[in-house]
């Protein structure tokens, strides 16, 4: 099926849509990116047109259609370690100041980790296989990782735990080995249960409070760049009211938020603690 151009009044609903519900800004030179995954999202329903789309996902029956649509809209690329060095804090500095903690009594044995906007799920894994590796030091202690994303369909990718060469190209290859399962060509790597088994995963949209326990480490990284200003301060007031008394956070280099994380101490330019 072909489907006509998208025009300026439609694009423009589009990005209306987009930015209502997800809080993200999309440019205005993104006008193909938005069409053709539309296109796909016409050629899965069966809807005609643009319009009818936009009429769809606009009435009480489009309400399935429009986490798929905002699927089809956020693009979505990670892979496992990213950004090295916030790993090696994770490891070296966190986890041993943690320990270090409980040791004194000055902290619980108990451990809450919030991977936001996590895509596919690789910097959750990335954190539990940080913490696989000092197994012996953390047992019978209570730990969640949580992994969080807008998108079910990624969220649905990352439970499965799949994952090819190129996104476990950081791995180490003693990890790699311990923790997944290769395919007989050595393209597709499978995280083990055990590791699987470390992360729950939850759908969630970052302009919404996220209800429970407060976290000790909460990773928000590379996806604030999509949202502007007014939308950068909601979320950043939802993540900042989740995190724990002594808690750290740890940004993207690009997110843009610097000036919002006042009630924050800078510690790194890309990690804030909670001290208030």
């Amino acid at each position: 099926m072909s489907h006509a151009e998208l025009t300026d009044e439609e694009y423009a609903r589009f990005c209306g849509l987009i930015y209502q519900t997800a809080g993200i800004r999309i440019a205005d030179n993104k006008r193909v990116m938005v069409s053709n995954r539309v296109r796909r999202r016409l050629r899965a329903t069966g809807v005609p047109g643009f319009s009818q789309y936009l009429a769809l996902l606009m009435s009480e029956a489009g309400r399935e259609e429009l986490p798929l649509f905002l699927d089809a809209i956020t693009t979505n690329e990670t892979y496992f370690f990213r950004d090295p060095h916030q790993y090696e804090w994770f490891s070296d500095t966190f986890l041993a100041e943690i320990l270090h903690a409980a040791a004194l009594h000055h902290h619980t044995r108990s451990l809450r980790i919030w991977s936001a906007a996590c895509s596919t799920g690789e910097e959750p894994y990335s954190l539990a296989l940080k913490i696989a590796a000092k197994e012996s030091r953390f047992k019978h202690w209570r730990i969640t990782i949580l992994g969080t994303d807008l998108s079910g369909a990624v969220l649905k990718s990352a439970e499965a735990g799949v994952y090819d060469a190129r996104s476990t190209r950081l791995v180490d290859p003693l990890a790699l080995k311990t923790h997944f399962t290769a395919d007989a060509a050595s393209t597709k790597f499978t995280i083990k249960p055990e590791i699987r088994a470390r992360v729950t995963w939850q759908q969630h949209n970052l302009l919404n409070p996220l209800p429970g326990e407060p976290f000790d480490c909460i990773f928000l990284k590379n996806v604030l760049i999509y949202f502007d200003a007014e939308s950068k301060k909601k979320v950043v007031r939802n993540v900042i009211a989740a995190l724990a008394r002594g808690g750290y956070l740890v940004i993207g280099p690009t997110e843009g938020v610097h000036t919002m994380l006042g009630s924050l101490e800078r510690v790194q330019p890309w990690l804030y603690r909670q001290t208030a």
